[in-house]
């Protein structure tokens, strides 16, 4: 009982300096006021964000979705060069759908170089030098660390980007997809086997 006493003390001593702080020096007032303001303007701007990334989201599918692998070669095509204007990149053997991202991966964005390209060894290494190779990478020369840093990229990418398909390797057959449940019950891909 004397330590739900003392504990209570505790809390109310902590709540009465601070309210005698505020009470003795105006200027601790206003700055609690302001910090109020400025945190629910914060809050509700946070609010707006985020409902506006999803209706932004809704607007942006306008083109309709596609389902299928590619080859390293008709992957390339998807460059935002098209009538469509669709960009596909490649990450860790799954392909994506980055057209709603324009500003970034257009013919005028800040990574054109990705556009319609594997991008894997880019993400991995930093670079955002043109990948112009028509061969399929199997990566197989990357360490441990490569492949984990490798699996992050591929994850934040499914979480922002729809998933397409996959990126096959010579003479491997594409999988038929018949409905959005079809691509994302594929296996993932392991690369090191």
């Amino acid at each position: 009982m004397a330590g739900s006493s003392k504990a209570m003390d505790q809390s109310t001593n902590w709540y009465s300096s601070f309210y005698n702080s505020i009470k003795q020096t105006p200027i601790n007032f206003a700055m609690v006021i302001v910090s109020t303001i400025v945190f629910f303007k914060v809050a509700r701007l946070t609010r707006r964000r985020c409902q506006n990334r999803g209706k932004k989201q809704k607007v942006d599918a306008g083109l309709p979705p596609l389902r299928k692998d590619f080859t390293v070669c008709e992957l390339s095509e998807y460059d935002g060069f098209r009538e469509d204007g669709r960009i596909l990149v490649a990450i860790n053997f799954n392909v994506y759908d980055v057209s709603r991202a324009v500003h970034y991966y257009g013919p005028d964005g800040v990574y054109p170089t990705y556009a319609g390209r594997d991008i894997s060894r880019n993400l991995i290494h930093f670079s955002v030098d043109l990948n112009n190779s028509k061969k399929f990478d199997d990566l197989s020369d990357l360490s441990i660390s490569q492949m984990n840093t490798l699996r992050e990229w591929d994850q934040q990418y499914k979480e922002k980007y729809p998933l397409v398909g996959k990126l096959l390797r010579p003479g491997e057959r594409p999988s038929y997809y018949t409905d959005e449940e079809d691509l994302e019950s594929e296996p993932e891909v392991q690369q090191m086997e």
